[in-house]
């Protein structure tokens, strides 16, 4: 162990052990909650019994019928602030091709677990209830609150239902996030909207197109202005994430050659920069595309399918500075990173001020969202201990810490 880890820390760490948290994550594996599905409630059954079982006070509430946001408290012994652990208790459909075995039996093959949401993230969340236990055991001087959310995958309508019902967190020092981020701290994380763009023009002949109005036509229009802005948007780049993107991933319209399209529609995704807000960004493009001269006779709708705000916690803030030290006691890389996915961290930056970081087990990249997913089993009780460590700093007077 690194000579930066104190006595009392060691202690608390060696508390840990890997065989319940992988027992644990393999039970949350063996619920399926698949997202869309809405089935969310029996693997937030099962954490809630091992929160219990961990010392915590749990309460559950329904974001939807049948969808439970989880929220298990340790309450610590002073007014030391709040620290967050945040995760989500849905995965992405397993479907059936390259997986060597039930996506919902886990298995420990060659130190690594399998299984849908292996790694994302019930691997990390088993690695928090494994924290959260240790540090019951210990003093602690602030309080730690868990909130595991439904609806992640989709439209993050667990994060959207807690931020709104917290209402305030001037106690919260800051939020640990488990994705799967290999063991790097994600101090800035771009967000992700889905926009849908319906066209509508007027059908007619091919043999008499300017008796129509073409939709795709329309469409091609709305493509350069879409391309005009994304050019724009790489000259104001953010310091950390790089500028704020468009891509149009699907089009489709059109009954047929020989006619001239009456509909089409556009697919696009926006990458967000903190602070950034959708419906704003959605109407800047109504204005382009108006300008643009769309003709007589057509009609565009553009409809904001689905938001996950972005997130930046600067270098220098106590939750960054915290989680860096704690990856170099262990002998991990302490530099902090960005992140090219999203996550519910932007709601608690955007909604409620909260500083956040992505810390987790696991390779978003090579194993999220894929056949065979899986997470290194030592991964999972690195992530644990550096949890309690980061926790044990933050919330801790600094006596309790020789």
């Amino acid at each position: 162990m690194a000579p930066s880890v104190t006595e009392a820390e060691r202690s608390l760490l060696a508390r840990l052990d890997p065989a319940p948290i992988v027992e644990l994550a393999a039970e949350l594996i063996a619920r399926p909650s698949e997202n869309p599905g809405g089935t969310e409630a029996a693997t937030v059954a099962v954490l809630a019994d091992a929160c219990r079982a961990a010392g915590l006070t749990v309460e559950t509430a329904d974001a939807a019928p049948g969808r439970p946001n989880l929220v298990a408290t340790l309450p610590g012994t002073a007014d030391g602030g709040t620290l967050l652990f945040l995760g989500h208790s849905d995965v992405v459909p397993a479907g059936t091709a390259g997986w060597t075995g039930d996506p919902f039996t886990a298995r420990v093959i060659d130190g690594r677990l399998t299984g849908r949401g292996a790694a994302d993230m019930k691997g990390g969340l088993a690695a928090i209830v494994a924290a959260l236990g240790a540090l019951a055991q210990t003093e602690v001087g602030g309080r730690v609150e868990f909130v595991c959310t439904a609806d992640e995958e989709a439209g993050g309508l667990g994060a959207r239902t807690y931020v709104a019902a917290r209402g305030a967190a001037d106690d919260v020092v800051g939020c640990i996030v488990a994705e799967p981020t290999g063991l790097r701290a994600v101090h800035a994380g771009r967000g992700t909207a889905n926009i849908d763009i319906a066209v509508t023009g007027k059908a007619a002949h091919s043999g008499r197109p300017a008796d129509g109005c073409s939709a795709i036509a329309v469409a091609g229009q709305i493509l350069s202005v879409i391309a005009d802005d994304g050019a724009r948007l790489t000259r104001h780049p953010h310091r950390d994430l790089g500028p704020a993107t468009w891509n149009v991933g699907t089009i489709a319209g059109g009954q047929g050659i020989n006619v001239v399209a009456a509909d089409c529609r556009l697919g696009v995704d926006r990458r967000l920069l903190p602070d950034e807000r959708i419906a704003a960004v959605a109407d800047e493009l109504r204005e382009r595309i108006d300008a643009a001269g769309i003709p007589h006779g057509a009609t565009v709708a553009v409809t904001v399918d689905s938001e996950t705000p972005a997130f930046s916690t600067p270098l220098d803030h106590p939750l960054t500075v915290a989680a860096s030290a704690a990856l170099a006691s262990l002998g991990l890389d302490p530099t902090p990173c960005v992140w090219s996915a999203a996550c519910d961290a932007g709601f608690l930056h955007r909604d409620l001020g909260v500083a956040s970081i992505v810390l987790g087990p696991g390779d978003i990249n090579a194993q999220a969202h894929q056949a065979d997913e899986s997470v290194p089993v030592d991964e999972l009780l690195t992530a644990a201990r550096l949890y309690a460590l980061i926790a044990h700093r933050l919330l801790s007077p600094a006596p309790d810490r020789r």
